[in-house]
């Protein structure tokens, strides 16, 4: 019986932990979905992807991020590399999927809960990312295709988290203006 407790409350311990991380009220998360990609299984990114890229690192230049945290996969890697590149921003991989978990694990573990980090995502993962964060009744509708300009700000005062969206580079997808 006092095995099955003691199982129990790490279980119960574990999802406690992997279900938010306590941010400080010093933090300052910017969450990005990836640039423009090619085609295929593991695209690199088009050339306006990287000029995008290069938006980014000129939009955060000033921000004193302290890490990069980006998916296995070339298209965020390649969107953090400009940033990563000019201000020796070390980057952490983190496993593309939509609970967050393994993210918020090795954010715990750097000791980046009170400092300003880039998280590089997915338009399937960020939404769910933002909840993970703090927010738990952000919208998780996936974001559109075509939209890679979205930069969205997660901020947090006493324990509570605050988001605020923005637009950097190019208008893209459904943020281009029509004619």
């Amino acid at each position: 019986m006092r095995t099955i407790l003691l199982v129990f409350l790490s279980v119960l311990a574990m999802s406690v932990t992997s279900q938010s991380v306590g941010f400080g009220d010093n933090a300052q998360v910017y969450l990005v979905r990836h640039a423009e990609k090619e085609a295929g299984n593991d695209p690199l990114l088009t050339s306006a992807g990287y000029k995008r890229a290069g938006d980014l690192a000129r939009t955060l230049s000033a921000k004193k991020i302290t890490r990069i945290y980006t998916t296995g996969y070339k298209r965020t890697t390649q969107t953090g590399d400009s940033l990563h590149l000019l201000q020796a921003i070390p980057v952490v991989t983190y496993a593309a999927d939509t609970t967050g978990a393994d993210l918020m694990q090795k954010i715990a573990a750097n000791g980046d809960t009170d400092k300003n980090i880039l998280i590089i995502g997915h338009s399937n993962t960020v939404p769910m990312l933002i909840n993970k964060l703090g927010l738990p009744t952000y919208p998780t509708a996936y974001l559109p295709d075509l939209e890679f300009d979205n930069l969205f700000l997660l901020t947090f005062k006493a324990g509570k988290a605050m988001v605020l969206k923005s637009k950097y580079g190019v208008p893209s997808g459904a943020s281009a203006p029509m004619h």
